[in-house]
């Protein structure tokens, strides 16, 4: 039952990207039911003594009790309160819920929800409960490091069918989504995402989980003589290697297909400072670390996305002017509402109801979303909550670096790798962009923690895991 479960949730991450990355609410919808379904299947296993708790699980209850907490205060958020207490916690929710009431001519009932749009929170309620099921789910199904390994090439597979999808698709001229013609973005690669943005997010942390792979066969020692290193070249020639640095190939240059500004600059970034951090960590530079860096660094960019228009993208940062972005005006505009709700929140999902009130004619057009995600998370579910989503994040860094430093396991090493980097890719993009908002793209970056988490304490010797096991953790 457990190998079943465990190809099931596989699936459910080659699926996620797919129907416009989960965001349209019948895929919401669809990512919820594999989510709980999937988590019913594994409880039953687990009451009918069959499925077990590993020491990932267990390892990471910081972890559930964030998640709890968030997804508890989200439920809160619409839950109809005495007005007595609204007016205590979020007097500008009041305020605003009379005057909806008065302005329809109806009278103000006498309990009132703190979230300005209590249907939208209780989806933001549940989505996030599927997201904390799928990172339970990575940590109680992955017990060996060959299924962990296949998760990565998993999220590869992904990454490489998105590229190629949204390359093709411009490249031809057909400018299509998977399941409707595509109207937006045109011109530019979107694979079967609306947004660019949100397109290149995927692939930063898809590339994330190729690189890791890479660093995983990079060997410890140098080759002693010419035969052997000629032995190293041929077994690397005929190994899967080859087929994943194609891969990875593949997606940079879809991402440069993009077109997205903060989706390039987040993604060389990300691989540079966690090459970097990849030396400190492990106090060696050796020759396969160099080669491999510098052919990302140097032929990718400097010959295979130069092919592609790279000179596009360079020109399109180069032009961006501060005075021509509404995006500057909208974030200072959201700063004055996170004054008002940075307590309690205005409610998961609500930022398209909140923004309007705080409009000051300095933009035109409709924003759902804050094309930040450091501002729409402390305006929706309020500041100290949105500091305990900090304190998680930064926990997975930490034990992802911690994977790096002590594992002695190509494997783990590797994950701790593409933790680290795909976590710090959206932690960048997201400064410009709204990624998190995007379902699977949140999905995908609560896989990356839980990578971080089985980088750092999912045992290398295989052994019937049970609820006792220790051994072995952390080497």
């Amino acid at each position: 039952m457990k190998n079943a479960l465990y190809w099931l949730l596989l699936a459910v991450m080659i699926w996620l990207p797919l129907p416009e990355g989960s965001k349209p609410v019948w895929a919401m919808g669809i990512l919820m039911i594999l989510a709980y379904g999937l988590a019913l299947l594994w409880l039953v296993g687990f009451v009918v003594n069959r499925l077990p708790v590993t020491l990932a699980f267990q390892k990471a209850k910081w972890f559930h009790l964030g998640f709890v907490i968030v997804i508890c205060w989200l439920f809160v958020q619409q839950v109809p309160l005495p007005v007595s207490w609204l007016k205590l916690l979020s007097p500008q929710a009041w305020e605003i819920h009379t005057q909806a009431y008065l302005a329809l001519g109806l009278s103000v009932p006498d309990k009132l929800p703190l979230s300005l749009d209590p249907f939208s929170t209780l989806l933001t309620c549940l989505l996030t409960l599927s997201y904390f099921l799928l990172f339970c789910l990575c940590l109680l199904l992955i017990d060996r490091p060959e299924k962990l390994k296949t998760l990565a090439w998993v999220l590869v597979v992904s990454g490489v069918f998105q590229a190629m999808f949204g390359s093709l698709s411009m490249l031809s001229g057909l400018e299509t989504l998977l399941f409707r013609e595509k109207t937006t973005y045109l011109g530019v690669a979107t694979g079967t995402f609306v947004n660019r943005n949100s397109f290149a997010g995927c692939l930063e942390m898809t590339l994330a989980a190729g690189m890791g792979l890479l660093i995983a066969q990079l060997h410890n020692t140098p080759s002693n003589s010419a035969k052997e290193w000629l032995h190293r070249i041929v077994k690397t020639l005929m190994s899967n290697k080859v087929i994943l640095r194609t891969g990875l190939c593949i997606m940079v240059v879809a991402l440069v297909l993009s077109r997205s500004r903060m989706g390039n600059t987040a993604f060389f970034s990300s691989l540079m400072l966690t090459g970097l951090l990849y030396v400190i960590c492990r106090q060696q530079m050796s020759r396969g670390v160099v080669v491999l860096f510098v052919s990302l660094l140097v032929i990718d960019t400097a010959i295979v996305s130069q092919w592609f228009g790279l000179e596009k993208v360079v020109e399109r940062i180069e032009q961006t002017s501060l005075e021509r972005e509404t995006r500057p005006n909208v974030a200072d505009v959201t700063l004055k509402a996170i004054d008002d709700y940075g307590v309690t929140g205005s409610g998961g999902g609500t930022f398209y109801t909140t923004l309007p009130h705080y409009h000051d004619g300095s933009w035109r057009g409709f924003y759902d979303l804050a094309h930040n995600d450091y501002l729409q998370f402390p305006l929706e579910f309020g500041i100290p909550v949105f500091l305990i989503l900090a304190l998680m994040v930064f926990s997975a860094l930490w034990l992802a670096v911690q994977a790096m430093r002590k594992r002695r396991n190509r494997l783990m090493i590797g994950m701790g790798f593409s933790a680290v980097m795909g976590i710090m890719a959206i932690l960048i993009h997201s400064f410009v962009d709204f990624n998190l908002q995007i379902p699977s793209n949140a999905v995908y970056f609560v896989v990356m923690m839980a990578l971080a988490v089985l980088a750092r304490y999912l045992p290398t010797r295989h052994r019937a895991v049970t609820t006792n096991v220790q051994w072995n953790a952390g080497k």
